[in-house]
């Protein structure tokens, strides 16, 4: 249990290029939203952490995004980056120094690794009181050579006494500021590393904890793909909800339970008394039989919506037979759609309406509804699907 004030700094400065590979936006999209804000808000989240410093190329342009997003971001602030990793560190620091004085612990992590294990977190802060300084690492994927100055093979590192230096790292607030205070120009411009930055002016040797495999950095194009991936299982939870249980459903819930991070199924007609809102789902399904039920199924959508992460509302509706769809127009049917998608989209919801006129489908229903989901919710904007 951690009963003192945390610091974060999030540097992500620069990122508009990285190792001469240029970036098309100054600020990656993930999911729809730019990818520093995933770290912010896992930080954000934890009531120790008192303060966070965004360090960026463009302040302006980020406090305008944050004023967009629907968390609370009174611990935030934004400062200018500077051309190089540990000055703009050491820009964030200062920026700690102004505005807070009781910081015991501040946490260095890069604001392009979207995922930040809480569990590892709080190891990294607690080890850092304890011993002065701690860092996430991992093991070696690669080995490790060093080059000599015509380009030939020097000698290469031994894989299994070597690891991989990640983020978040943690630090007694005045180790690191000693250690900013105390370093060369040199050191600012070619350095990377704060763990060894507190070895080389204060002594302080770093508790070193290995981490999952999440601590990786999107840094190339390719990352992008892994990012959305992984942000899309860890963000999506899922409400599934029917009047009766129906193979439809089981056969849903089993197709997502290893691709999401919740599936609950709610049989609205015996589960509804329990349901509380103390659960929440960025992703809802609901079953209707011939039509919407808006009155017994949708429940209390604004208990039950995480509006910050993307998701869908996706209604399936199930016909017994086709007769009572042939006086209804493509047309109307796509206008319903689109009143209902404007009605979610301050929720940050899309809208999905699917007709399932074929009795037996119920696979081929359960494939296409877990397409949906895992697909970019961002891109729907009441669509109207027949099977």
């Amino acid at each position: 249990m951690i009963n003192f004030s945390v610091g974060v700094i999030l540097p992500s400065a620069g990122c508009s290029e990285r190792f001469g590979v240029p970036i098309p936006k100054q600020y990656y999209e993930v999911l729809g939203k730019p990818l520093f804000l995933y770290a912010l808000e896992e930080f954000n989240r934890l009531q120790w952490v008192k303060k966070i410093v965004l360090v960026v190329d463009n302040p302006e342009h980020v406090q305008g995004l944050l004023e967009e997003s629907p968390s609370s971001k009174e611990k935030v602030s934004v400062v200018q980056g500077e051309n190089t990793r540990h000055r703009s560190i050491r820009a964030g620091m200062q920026a700690l120094q102004k505005n807070e004085n009781n910081l015991k612990v501040v946490i260095v992590h890069d604001a392009a690794r979207p995922l930040v294990p809480s569990k590892l977190v709080e190891e990294l802060v607690v080890a850092a009181e304890e011993h002065g300084a701690a860092g996430a690492i991992r093991p070696l994927v690669s080995t490790v050579l060093q080059a000599s100055s015509d380009g030939f093979l020097d000698h290469s590192l031994d894989r299994s006494k070597n690891v991989s230096s990640e983020t978040p790292q943690a630090f007694q607030f005045d180790i690191l500021s000693t250690a900013y205070s105390k370093c060369s120009d040199e050191e600012l411009d070619t350095g990377t590393e704060c763990l060894q930055l507190a070895l080389n002016h204060t002594g302080v040797r770093a508790r070193l904890i290995e981490g999952p495999p999440d601590l990786w950095k999107v840094t190339h194009k390719k990352d992008i793909y892994a990012a959305v991936g992984c942000l899309r299982e860890k963000t999506n939870q899922v409400c599934i909800m029917s009047s009766e249980e129906n193979e439809t459903v089981k056969l849903l819930a089993e197709t997502l339970e290893s691709k999401v991070s919740t599936v609950q199924c709610v049989v609205t007609t015996a589960d509804a008394t329990r349901f509380t809102s103390r659960e929440t789902f960025n992703t809802v399904v609901l079953f209707h039989l011939h039509e919407i039920d808006q009155d017994n199924q949708l429940l209390d959508f604004a208990a039950m919506l995480d509006i910050d992460h993307q998701g869908l509302i996706i209604h399936v509706i199930e016909h017994t037979n086709a007769d009572g769809m042939q006086s209804m127009s493509v047309y109307d049917l796509h206008r319903s759609g689109r009143n209902m998608a404007k009605h979610y989209e301050k929720l940050h919801k899309g809208v999905v309406v699917i007709h399932c006129l074929t009795p037996g489908e119920d696979r081929r229903l359960a494939e296409l509804v877990s397409s949906l989901i895992l697909s970019d919710a961002a891109t729907f904007s009441g669509q109207t699907l027949f099977l």
